[in-house]
């Protein structure tokens, strides 16, 4: 791991992450309203035409960026990756011709008929089959990077570079330098930006594709068959991912999307350590599994687990307690969401502290039984937001579509777990999750209710400050995170030499 730099990587990715974060939520909490005022329908479309996009393109790459990794360490052996490419990469084109391309672009009116689109949604027919092409070849380079566990550069573009074009955009809308109508052109421009950028560092890691593919074999029938099995499964994760947002929209209007996306983005930052290391993460846990090493499996999947509910914890408990401070930084409109935020950020962190299991379970032999449990998921997922959230249900609104994900997810979890047992004994959580969360708990349940008379920046940072010491006392005291201390006093010898 020391020789692959995947510390110097993960933290790296961080601070892309991060970074990208802070330009997001300066664009989703100041400019955006500000440049959609008194217009919140039309940044409800923007944000409808968007989540359709990143809900298409992953479905039509058929499993290829997981397959990547799964089958890039035997085909690296034989020197075929660029026949294991053009493989991968031919249903994901013929796919995304046939579905969407050619209807698109030759039969818009019947597609608008048989959607009910309306005249402003039909018109961002063909923008948005674009945008699905762009992203699809953004997330197959960044697999193929991942394989190479070359993810700094590319997760710079993604997250940074990418969300300050994104403010740039915005700015220039509000200032009126781009018109409402350019606006998704532009965005679409940015996104093939990122893609060239990509397309520069994937041929600089010596990418090729030889679209003849792999010869006919039990190779070719295996990756033909986990991509489909993995289409099948993670099109429900994706569909899921996006529900939320299209049931508020379809149930509540679309003036209560920008209400809800602003919700989701302030929960959003609980992932930002899941984010940062999933893209390492997945290559280290293939590599493993197919060397047949059960210990490094082990260590992996015990290692996400704890630092990412550590950091995924710490970044929510931070947010729950500066929930009254950001009520009065943003505007009137998207305040009381603090209930809102909890639910979707607790269903953020328990995602991102089973990372290793997911993986684990999508990467080995077992991964039909992901397809048949994240379909599972969908299932329970509807009917939860055609419960919660209307008035001819429960009524709960936004909180309603919140509450429903967090049951699901956590439903799901506990099942992952449950296989996870079965087939190699091993339960993840163990007594030093508890521990986590009794000393995440602690400023939770306290500091939420302190609100000094100061200014909201200062009150923040003051009550973020405290829970960050009070983690970091916890993790240190208790041993929670022995790999983070050390890199951290390798990092700054002078910590070490001070005590």
């Amino acid at each position: 791991m020391a020789r692959l730099r995947v510390n110097d990587q993960a933290l790296r990715n961080f601070l892309s992450v991060l970074f990208g974060f802070a330009l997001g939520g300066v664009n989703n909490l100041v400019i955006l309203p500000w440049a959609f005022a008194g217009d919140l329908g039309e940044w409800g479309l923007v944000r409808i035409v968007m989540a359709w996009g990143t809900l298409i393109a992953p479905i039509l790459l058929f499993g290829a960026p997981a397959a990547m990794n799964r089958y890039s360490g035997v085909m690296g052996r034989k020197q075929q990756i660029p026949q294991l490419i053009g493989t991968l990469i031919r249903p994901s084109i013929v796919l995304f011709a046939a579905c969407i391309a050619l209807p698109a672009f030759l039969f818009p009116d019947s597609v608008s008929k048989l959607l009910q689109l309306g005249e402003e949604q039909r018109s961002a027919l063909q923008p948005i089959a674009i945008l699905v092409a762009i992203i699809m070849a953004q997330l197959f380079l960044a697999s193929f990077l991942s394989t190479k566990l070359k993810t700094s550069l590319s997760t710079f573009f993604q997250e940074t570079v990418f969300k300050l074009g994104y403010a740039g955009l915005a700015l220039s809308l509000g200032l009126g330098y781009l018109s409402k109508p350019h606006f998704l052109p532009a965005f679409i421009g940015l996104n093939f930006f990122v893609l060239l950028a990509l397309i520069a560092q994937a041929l600089a890691n010596q990418f090729k594709v030889d679209l003849r593919g792999l010869k006919k074999s039990e190779h070719r029938k295996e990756i033909r068959h986990y991509g489909g099995a993995l289409m099948i499964g993670s099109s429900a994760i994706i569909i899921l991912n996006q529900l939320d947002i299209i049931m508020v929209g379809s149930l509540l209007g679309l003036d209560q999307v920008p209400v809800f996306t602003v919700a989701v983005f302030i929960a959003t930052v609980t992932a930002l350590p899941t984010r940062a290391s999933i893209r390492l993460l997945t290559p280290l846990i293939s590599r493993a599994l197919d060397q047949h090493d059960a210990d490094e499996i082990k260590r992996l999947t015990q290692l996400s687990h704890r630092t990412l509910l550590l950091g995924c914890g710490w970044v929510l408990t931070c947010l729950w307690v500066a929930t009254p401070e950001i009520d009065q930084l943003i505007p009137s409109e998207f305040q009381g969401l603090s209930m809102v935020i909890l639910a979707l950020g607790s269903m953020k962190l328990i995602q991102g502290s089973s990372t290793g299991s997911s993986v684990l379970l999508s990467q080995s032999n077992h991964y039909q039984k992901v397809m048949v449990l994240n379909w599972g998921m969908l299932a329970v997922a509807i009917p939860l937001n055609l419960l919660f959230i209307p008035q001819s249900g429960l009524g709960l609104g936004v909180l309603g579509a919140a509450l429903a994900t967090l049951i699901t997810v956590g439903l799901s979890t506990l099942a992952k777990q449950v296989i996870i047992w079965h087939i190699w004994k091993r339960f993840v959580p163990n007594v030093q999750t508890l521990m986590i969360c009794g000393i995440l708990l602690i400023p939770a349940v306290s500091l939420v209710h302190w609100t000094p008379s100061w200014h909201p920046v200062i009150a923040l940072l003051v009550k973020s400050t405290v829970v960050t010491a009070w983690a970091a006392f916890g993790t240190i005291r208790f041993n929670l995170a022995p790999e983070g201390v050390q890199f951290i006093l390798k990092k700054a010898p002078w910590l070490s030499r001070r005590n």
